[in-house]
């Protein structure tokens, strides 16, 4: 996904709340990938923002075992 990097800076509980998401939600996300993620989120519930097109997965015969997870 092209993008730009950004630099924020957290508060304390700011970063514990987030924390805390990724420990009950997402433990697999690292706090980047958590933040990009909520970001996003919010973007695409802003008014006026397209739909985004449909994930519709893998087609039958591009599943194999090394794309289980």
């Amino acid at each position: 996904m092209p993008g730009a990097a950004v630099t924020i800076i957290l508060g304390e509980a700011q970063l514990a709340a987030l924390d805390r998401y990724l420990r009950d939600h997402k433990p697999t996300l690292t706090r980047e990938q958590a933040l990009s993620e909520i970001v996003a989120a919010w973007a695409n519930a802003q008014p006026g923002t397209p739909p985004l097109p449909a994930d519709e997965g893998l087609r039958p015969e591009e599943l194999n075992a090394s794309n289980d997870t």
